[in-house]
């Protein structure tokens, strides 16, 4: 009896100890109250941050982390037909300012058509499939992350050039062949960080060639347009804005549609789920436009449809880089702001 009351004994020590361990610190620069410094402890080890007490910069990215914190609990939506989901994401301890260089200014780009032109078809014995999804055929390059420079435009046509020659060309797996970014987009425009248009950059492709990943490798500034040896994957490039029944079947038969959308500050911690916020230019959190690439469709088990779309802020966001956005009812003006659709053709 007394051997079993030494050896409950010594248990309760060992979990009254294993508690103090865990127990909660203090931020030294007192900002963050100890849950929240508790959690940027974690963010800091997870997403690899440099963050000395007592330094202004860390200073200031403990503000942002307490400032967006406040926000993510308001951007839960409860939604159990979409199963949204919102999270600290590598973006929070970044400042409004930090975000909006990863978005393009909308004031420069053109205006988004007032509706949905053509909508889905309902449902027939020869409608699309009801999901699909790229991926699986072994044609889509890893996510590619373009930091701090707004070039999102250059990585969505890239995405869907490289994916679509892929398809064509029947390059699998190892084989894929993957598109230089900085070259796309040093030889699109002068100052490629500022933003820009995925037609745009598709166009460029088709008539002056896309240099592989491997020859001219990504660095997120502006650099002179390079002199070296380009493929010349594009055939044709399709605009399909509005018509939500040819992007449709497009994706399911041929290849994947680059498209532009208003983004909303939440969409920055977007974790899973169908994302539905209806950002608009006068939304109180609105930041600027964004452009990825689609790569597939499905519906949820609540009966919402939506688009699976590939992203280019690397595989930390989201689901592991990609997210669903709701299909069909032009969410964040998803539909009728620009979908571009590139043809590949057979090369080398």
């Amino acid at each position: 009896m007394n051997r079993l009351v030494v050896l409950l004994l010594l248990g309760l020590t060992g979990l009254a100890i294993a508690k103090i361990g865990r127990v909660k610190k203090a931020d030294k620069d007192g900002i963050l109250d100890e849950e929240d410094n508790d959690k940027f402890e974690t963010f800091k080890g997870r997403f690899k941050r440099n963050c000395t007490d007592g330094a202004d910069a860390c200073k200031q990215r403990k503000r942002n982390f307490a400032n967006n914190l406040k926000r993510i609990k308001k951007f839960q939506k409860n939604n159990t037909d979409t199963k949204e989901e919102f999270g600290v994401t590598e973006f929070a301890d970044w400042s409004t300012a930090d975000l909006k260089k990863l978005v393009i200014n909308p004031d420069k780009m053109p205006a988004p058509l007032d509706s949905i032109v053509v909508p889905e078809p309902k449902r027939s014995k020869r409608a699309t499939a009801t999901a699909f999804d790229w991926r699986t055929k072994g044609v889509v390059t890893p996510v590619k992350n373009q930091g701090q420079c707004g070039c999102c435009w250059a990585f969505a046509a890239s995405a869907a050039v490289e994916t679509a020659s892929n398809i064509i060309n029947k390059r699998y797996n190892a084989s894929q062949r993957s598109y230089s970014e900085q070259q796309i987009m040093t030889c699109t425009q002068s100052s490629p960080c500022n933003g820009g248009w995925p037609a745009t950059a598709l166009n460029s492709i088709k008539t002056k060639g896309a240099a592989r990943t491997a020859t001219v490798p990504y660095t997120g500034k502006e650099t002179a347009c390079p002199s070296v040896a380009v493929d010349m994957p594009v055939n044709t490039v399709v605009d399909m804005t509005g018509n939500v029944a040819s992007a449709l079947s497009f994706v399911g038969t041929t290849g994947p549609i680059t498209a532009a959308f208003y983004v909303c500050e939440d969409f920055y911690y977007y974790t899973s789920g169908i994302y539905s916020t209806n950002c608009t230019t006068s939304s109180a959190n609105f930041l600027g436009g964004h452009a990825v690439t689609i790569m597939g469709y499905g519906t949820n088990s609540a009966g919402v449809n939506y688009w699976l779309v590939k992203n280019s802020w690397g595989t930390n966001w989201g689901m592991a880089g990609y997210f669903q956005i709701k299909r069909g009812t032009d969410t964040c003006k998803f539909e009728t702001w620009g979908l571009s659709a590139p043809t590949a053709k057979v090369i080398a």
